[in-house]
């Protein structure tokens, strides 16, 4: 079901209520823009890529976010042997800022990506749901109340004034302060004049006085104020095309003048309502403290943190932190996609491949029954890249994984098997500590047979691998056109590589902790960029890295890379043709910074774009 602006205050205290009755959800997001990955290198922390998505990320926004919510019911007590059923709802929201103030960015490869696959933006502009964080959701919440309180004090206020004063003392003390009327305003001040008597005499509930610009709306008040001070009430109005009016209604008793503040009243706090939209779903959803999967969800679960809660931390514990509070049961299938039993059947991990792959044997997909058709969708019927839909496929994925594992659907959590891939969240790229631990820290691992090398740049992979056959079969990470990381497969000899490898001109090897501290002393990395020249160098250029974040399935192609490592040496490749070298033009960027270059391509799945 979309849920748009129209129908959001309708349908909230039902999605308040899926949200209570669910066992699991699943979610997922499209975005104006995917923060870059451009700076993350194979043998990144997963600290050092938070750090540098926190640096690097532009005010990108989810403009639809997909949820999923699956309920598990036992089977009847005469069926105890029978399986447990499973229903689904699906809600799509569109997601658009309100107010002049929000500011935030699109990419443009993003943007053509969700129109090529049908996205709707007329409807996301004109009927997105309004979104707020904490911060800006208390601030609306104390002005309303402040507002109305006042609003309350001046209507309390008046009927005293008009039980104590005279009409006499007040039309004396509005003569006093009386702005004069200028002669050619004078016609129409008689003619307002005119039509309220008229208004008085009949049984209109209310008369629009329009047209008017400020100061004559001015001379308008000072005349109710002068001659129908006790008969008549004004507020302004705002017309169909933004003009200002004054609304003349018949003076009210204190009673009538309460009871219209109070349906006033209901009627800001459904505004807010609305104006808080669709993060009041995630704070329901955040309440709930059940598990939420996502598929590869770490740009999700990034977005939905910063858009919807809280700006997040510099601190990388502070970070895990931050997200336990809100989402304390968090799971990854495509970190569960790494576990031994399941690659086997399942070669890559686009979430349409993953579906494909445990649509048959040895997986099985349980069946799942939509509990409203308005809620459905149906994998005959695809729509990718609509985020309602890729949070059910997602939810089918992960019921088809565990199936794998014969988990008990109604105690997910407390799984033996799952607990193991519970609160790990996915990291594109890194080759060795490939997930984010919210529980705890990550293990550490050795970097002793990992070396950093820099060349000319006419080489080719061959002839890095060939400074390294002495030492057994390596594996090639592309940097740039003159930069790559080499891991050796045999460790052992790790340590005679910088004492032994043959000297080439231009041809430099630094172990990884040598490269490390290269990096602290680079200004540049505090931007996000590691330098590649090395001592001696000169050239001051600055490294990034060679795969594109737009490169389709080159996820799935690098994961290949590290399954067959025995098959580096023979599968030498020219530059740019290898996965994992670098694009072959490149140009100059200014303060000697080199960008590389790639086509584009249109991307198979959003997932890994």
């Amino acid at each position: 079901m979309d849920i748009t602006k129209k129908n959001f205050i309708e349908q909230l205290p039902l999605i308040r209520e899926t949200i209570r009755n669910a066992t699991f959800f699943a979610m997922d997001c499209e975005f104006t823009g995917l923060a870059s990955d451009r700076t993350i290198f194979p043998f990144d922390t997963p600290e050092e890529v938070y750090l540098k998505m926190v640096e690097n990320s532009a005010q990108y926004i989810i403009i639809q976010f997909g949820l999923c919510a699956f309920r598990v019911e036992p089977p009847a007590e005469e069926q105890k042997d029978a399986e447990p059923r499973l229903s689904y709802k699906c809600y799509n929201f569109f997601c658009y800022p309100k107010g002049r103030t929000n500011v935030f960015s699109c990419q443009g490869e993003s943007i053509r990506f969700l129109a090529d696959n049908g996205f709707d933006f007329n409807r996301l502009f004109r009927e997105g749901l309004s979104y707020a964080n904490e911060i800006e959701e208390q601030r609306y919440r104390a002005d309303l109340k402040e507002r109305q309180a006042k609003r309350a004090a001046t209507i309390l206020a008046a009927a005293e004034d008009d039980s104590n004063e005279s009409d006499s003392k007040a039309v004396e003390t509005a003569d006093i302060n009386a702005v004069p009327v200028p002669a050619e305003l004078q016609q129409q001040v008689e003619d307002t004049a005119a039509s309220i008597e008229q208004f008085l005499q009949s049984d209109r509930p209310e008369l629009i006085v329009g047209n008017c610009n400020a100061f004559q709306r001015k001379l308008i008040y000072q005349l109710i104020e002068q001659r129908f001070l006790r008969k008549v009430t004004t507020s302004t109005v705002s017309l169909e095309n933004n003009q200002k009016a004054i609304k003349v209604e018949r003076k009210r008793s204190l009673e009538e003048e309460q009871a219209l503040d109070e349906k006033r009243r209901a009627q800001e706090n459904a505004d807010l309502e609305v104006n808080v939209g669709i993060s009041l779903v995630l704070q329901e959803l955040s309440k709930a403290r059940k598990l939420i999967i996502g598929h590869n969800m770490l740009l999700d679960l990034f977005y939905v943190l910063r858009q919807f809660f809280k700006p997040l931390p510099a601190d990388y514990e502070e970070f895990k932190k931050l997200t336990k509070e809100y989402f304390p049961l968090l799971l990854d299938t495509k970190y569960l996609c790494t576990n031994a039993e399941i690659k086997v059947d399942v070669n890559s991990s686009v979430l349409a491949h993953v579906y494909d792959a445990v649509s048959k044997a040895p997986f099985a997909i349980p069946t799942v029954h939509a509990e409203l058709p308005d809620h459905q969708y149906s994998v005959d019927d695809e729509k990718k890249h609509e985020a309602g839909y890729d949070a059910y496929l997602t939810g089918l994925c992960f019921l088809g994984l565990v199936s794998r594992f014969k988990v008990n659907l109604l105690q997910l959590p407390k799984d033996t098997t799952l607990k193991h891939y519970m609160n790990r969240i996915f990291i594109t790229r890194l080759n060795d500590v490939n997930y984010i631990y919210l529980n705890g820290k990550e293990p550490s691992q050795s970097r002793e047979h990992i070396f950093y090398v820099t060349f000319p740049e006419n080489w080719r992979t061959t002839d890095i691998m060939s400074k390294f056959k002495p030492f057994g079969l390596v594996h090639v990470n592309w940097l740039d056109n003159t930069s790559a990381f080499v891991s050796l497969h045999n460790r052992i000899v790790a340590s005679s590589v910088l004492k032994t490898i043959g000297y080439h001109t231009g041809f430099k090897v630094y172990s990884f902790a040598q490269f490390t501290q290269m990096k602290l002393q680079r200004p540049a990395t505090k931007r996000g960029r590691i330098g590649t020249g090395g001592p001696g160098r000169g050239n001051g250029a600055e490294v990034r890295c060679g795969q594109p974040v737009d490169k389709p399935s080159g996820e799935e192609k690098a994961e290949e890379e590290r399954q067959k490592i025995d098959d580096s040496v023979t599968s030498a490749k020219r530059k740019g043709k290898h996965e994992d070298q670098p694009p072959a033009d490149n140009e100059a960027d200014g303060g000697g910074w080199r960008t590389v270059k790639k086509a584009r391509k249109t991307f198979t799945d959003n997932n890994d774009w």
